[in-house]
């Protein structure tokens, strides 16, 4: 881990190297959130137009109800409401990203292999998801949340908005933050921590998590130096959101824990998210299952390196 600049990494940087500043960055984050306000807006309003065509509903009530649905996403509606949402990050950091670099957003994903990275990761955790989904049906931990045909149904809309929102977070915190630390510091300490730091606080969420916050947040710092580190080996974000896209199915479309983001899950855990004992030791086992996967991945990496060579 912690991986040393390399000249795949030097190609990723380099958009970055030559409008990169202090300054710079405070103005893109600045621009990135009035944005992401502003297209968050839109979109919910777009929806509470919809729910008032098909509906009783005045504009107000539903966009009311909407945001409301966005603190709690526990219904299918809500959840898709709640990942449209990151369409809103995605174009934040793409407009922020023509405005200040005056590039688009394949300056931040890199070049070269990027969907057969995105594949290579995604097929890595795939091993382990079965297992782990195995393993909690076999304590019985898992209860049917929706049914198979209505889950499949929902995963038409479902899915591409999860690669959205995992795209969204990558583009962000391994694309343009990343390129904008490792241009400006030579420490690797510094452009490997520092986002993935920031990627991490701001998934804090005591009203859930309760006392395991702080542990949440680790282990979400954890993943943000796995997704560095497969970026920084491979010169784009491939494989970053091959990772962060297929943890993701399994946390919020396959098997939930109870209590969180399980409107769209097909199964949803018997333990709750308020039993802190017992996440504790889900999260704990987090750890082990990030970094099973991240070597399964550099496994299949290696052996695809060679066997294409």
């Amino acid at each position: 881990m912690l991986p040393k600049m390399n000249d795949k990494f030097v190609a990723f940087i380099e958009p970055a190297s030559h409008i990169s500043g202090g300054l710079r960055l405070a103005v893109a984050l600045i621009l990135m959130m009035l944005f992401y306000v502003v297209f968050t807006v839109q979109i919910i309003a777009l929806v509470a137009l919809i729910e008032v065509v098909q509906t009783d509903l005045n504009f107000l009530t539903a966009f009311i109800i909407l945001i409301t649905g966005l603190a709690d996403p526990n219904t299918p509606r809500d959840m898709i409401v709640s990942l449209s949402t990151f369409v809103a990050i995605l174009g934040a950091v793409w407009i922020t990203t023509v405005i200040v670099r005056r590039q688009s957003l394949r300056a931040l994903a890199g070049s070269g292999s990027v969907l057969r990275n995105f594949g290579t990761a995604a097929l890595a955790i795939v091993p382990i998801v079965v297992l782990s989904f195995s393993f909690s049906l076999f304590l019985d931990d898992a209860r049917p949340n929706l049914s198979f045909g209505k889950w499949l149904l929902w995963m038409i809309p479902a899915l591409p908005l999860l690669l959205i929102q995992s795209s969204s977070e990558e583009l962000i915190f391994r694309g343009y933050l990343l390129q904008e630390f490792a241009v400006r510091f030579k420490s690797r300490w510094i452009w490997i921590l520092v986002p993935s730091i920031i990627f991490g606080l701001l998934h804090y969420d005591p009203i859930r998590m309760g006392s395991n916050a702080a542990l949440a947040v680790i282990v979400t710092i954890f993943f943000g130096i796995i997704a560095t580190d497969v970026t920084v080996r491979t010169g784009n974000l491939g494989a970053a959101i091959g990772l962060h896209f297929m943890n993701n199915f399994q946390a919020m479309l396959l098997l939930s824990l109870d209590g969180t983001l399980n409107g769209l899950s097909l199964y949803v855990t018997h333990t709750h998210v308020s039993d802190e004992h017992w996440v504790r030791t889900m999260l704990l086992f987090n750890f082990g299952y990030l970094t099973l996967a991240y070597l399964i991945y550099l496994f299949i990496a290696h052996y695809l390196e060679r066997d294409l060579a």
